[in-house]
């Protein structure tokens, strides 16, 4: 079950482009936007062979504890649903602490992480009805600089990548409680039609994770307006304001 989900919500590596190198030293913390930080989010519905099948309800912000992330998704026709959370680190973007919960049929999944002095604990657990709980202890050190997993779908907005920008980095998958290192690398905009209405956007490949995706940012707001699971007939593209997530 959970290998369905990620397999529609996520992607993974590409090879760099000219411009901003993935050699270079620049950290993802310094390439971001900072007044992008403050705040912002997305709606996208969920489309399987032009069909309507769930949605993802995605934003951040930033106080005085750091960046909070948040994901609320849906695929309906399987009952699937992903409560996702992180605090980040202002500075470096790098989790301070992960919680998610996903439910998958009459079962769900708890993830609770904590990151602290180049280590992370917490535990993997599998509950359902009428059998025992399976629990996955975490406790292993931290590849230094890495992200949380979630975090890719502000960094796209957040990182304001021109064409022929590349920039890779490690992240922390939560439910497998591993890293890989991924890479994103922006092309030229494109014109893109959603829901919402028609869009100039910079295609972005994430790459480095099967399956990849395609994300198309909006170059006049700097929305993410359209996600492509590559390989799949599924994309996720924006909604009007007024549209509910069901």
């Amino acid at each position: 079950m959970m290998a369905h989900f990620n397999r529609i919500l996520v992607a993974g590596l590409a090879l760099g482009l000219t411009g901003f190198s993935a050699t270079q030293a620049q950290s993802i913390g310094e390439r971001a936007n900072r007044a992008e930080l403050v705040g912002g989010g997305f709606n996208l519905g969920l489309f399987v062979d032009g069909e309507r099948d769930g949605f993802m309800r995605y934003g951040w912000y930033t106080d005085e504890e750091g960046v909070h992330l948040w994901d609320r998704s849906m695929i309906v026709s399987r009952s699937d649903y992903e409560s996702f959370s992180a605090l980040l680190d202002p500075a470096d973007l790098t989790p301070r602490r992960v919680d998610l919960r996903y439910h998958s049929g009459t079962r769900y999944y708890l993830v609770d992480a904590v990151f602290e002095d180049g280590q992370v604990s917490g535990s993997r657990n599998l509950h359902g009805p009428a059998e025992p709980t399976q629990s996955q202890p975490i406790d292993h050190p931290v590849r230094e600089g890495a992200v949380v997993r979630g975090a890719v779908f502000m960094l796209v907005p957040v990182l304001d990548l021109e064409p022929g920008d590349s920039i890779s980095f490690d992240w922390w998958i939560p439910m497998r409680d591993s890293f890989e290192t991924v890479t994103l690398t922006a092309f030229e905009p494109e014109s893109v039609e959603t829901p919402a209405g028609l869009f100039d956007a910079v295609r972005i490949e994430l790459r480095g994770t099967t399956p990849g995706n395609d994300l198309f940012v909006a170059v006049d707001s700097g929305r993410l307006v359209r996600l492509d699971v590559v390989g799949q007939p599924v994309q996720y593209l924006a909604l009007p304001d007024q549209d509910g997530a069901g």
